[in-house]
């Protein structure tokens, strides 16, 4: 069994005999919500320029005869890892078309296009859209190209239809169509930039497994997705803002600010109050959160944090620990229209709501009331 660490556009160009998904996996099921999320993992890639980690990728040997493509080469079987090497293969699709009929960018004298030097981006040459089916999207075969990526079923009769422009299945893939028109619709946007897309492009990487037998593949794509407590919310968030920083840095902001949050909620097993307190600040912080799975949430704060909070990573657990201890001690309801007894906001952006004052009770029987309530919290949430 070998591991190694390899861009995602070195594992599609060196795999010249082509990879195949397996007829017993399921079909092609990402939506345009993961597309989204990995739209934005390239752009920040670009911008930021440092690489992203897009997870452990796992294949079998060489395949056998009933996974060759027309041409007759034998391709290796993607055992995990089909959902994104489908996306990423749609993904160059869509740029190698844009480039095709992109205007507005420099051109050399020997017809390519150039990308302007930035602070963080050298001057470079854009692929040329023969280059990117070439290395990335076509394998040679016996009777003339293949696709480099062979899918199961309806996704695989639909992609060489967009591949090759020849016509569509009777029923085509509706993912494949509709993911491949939404990168093709984020492109067409004027503010796109292509030179600032294929450097992040270029900085994605995978771990790729190779399993030397169909068993031994089996054993680590059960190992990888089946066992072990899966990660909650607030550890994927708490180890996203304190990876970074050095051990002592670590150290203090856990203590100062972590720990403290953590505690209010005491005991929680499985961390569910926490993460229902780091659900409700991102409602109110980013409207445009989607509230749903504990991934669907990480990635929306990931995406907020890095996209939208103007503020440091220390200021984004300072808030969270006021926030929480604002959750714990003065609602029983956690209606959002509620949260206006206390400033939590640490980076100076309005609430929504902000605009509401503390004020003290004149009526004395009504604030006895709300004491009792709050004295009284349903400990069950």
């Amino acid at each position: 069994m070998d591991v190694t660490q390899t861009s995602i556009l070195d594992l599609l160009s060196g795999s010249e005999k082509g990879l195949s998904i397996p007829s017993y996996q399921r079909v092609y099921s990402w939506t345009t919500r993961q597309c989204e999320e990995l739209w934005l993992d390239v752009l920040r890639a670009g911008r930021d320029s440092r690489p992203h980690f897009t997870g452990v990728m796992l294949f079998e040997g060489e395949g056998d005869d009933d996974s060759a493509g027309e041409g007759g080469g034998r391709r290796i079987d993607v055992i995990d890892g089909q959902q994104r090497l489908t996306t990423l293969t749609l993904l160059l699709l869509a740029f190698s078309r844009h480039l095709d009929g992109a205007g507005g960018t420099r051109v050399s004298d020997d017809g390519d296009r150039i990308c302007a030097g930035g602070q963080a981006r050298a001057v470079g040459v854009l692929p040329r859209p023969s280059d990117i089916a070439k290395r990335f999207l076509l394998a040679p075969g016996e009777e003339g190209a293949e696709p480099r990526l062979l899918l199961s079923r309806e996704d695989d009769a639909t992609l060489r239809a967009e591949l090759f422009g020849t016509e569509l299945p009777l029923h085509p893939s509706q993912r494949v169509m509709g993911n491949l028109s939404y990168f093709e619709e984020r492109m067409a946007d004027p503010a796109f930039d292509a030179c600032r897309f294929w450097d992040g492009v270029g900085r994605l990487f995978v771990l790729v497994v190779h399993a030397d037998s169909a068993l031994d593949a089996q054993e680590v794509f059960e190992s990888v997705n089946s066992k072990g407590l899966p990660l909650s919310l607030a550890d994927m968030v708490r180890n996203y803002l304190l990876l970074e920083e050095d051990l002592e840095e670590q150290e203090r902001l856990y203590d100062e600010y972590w720990f403290e949050a953590e505690s209010l909620f005491y005991p929680d097993p499985a961390s569910l109050k926490l993460n229902s307190a780091i659900k409700a600040w991102l409602s109110i912080r980013f409207r445009q959160a989607r509230i749903g799975s504990p991934e669907q949430v990480y990635h929306s704060f990931k995406r907020y944090v890095e996209d939208e909070f103007k503020g440091t990573r220390e200021s984004v657990l300072k808030e969270l620990r006021s926030f929480c201890f604002m959750w714990r001690e003065q609602y029983r309801y956690h209606a959002v229209n509620k949260f206006y007894a206390r400033n939590w906001a640490e980076d100076g952006q309005h609430t929504r709501t902000s605009a509401y004052a503390r004020k003290a009770a004149s009526n004395e029987e009504y604030a006895t009331r709300i004491q009792r309530g709050v004295r009284e919290v349903d400990e069950r949430w």
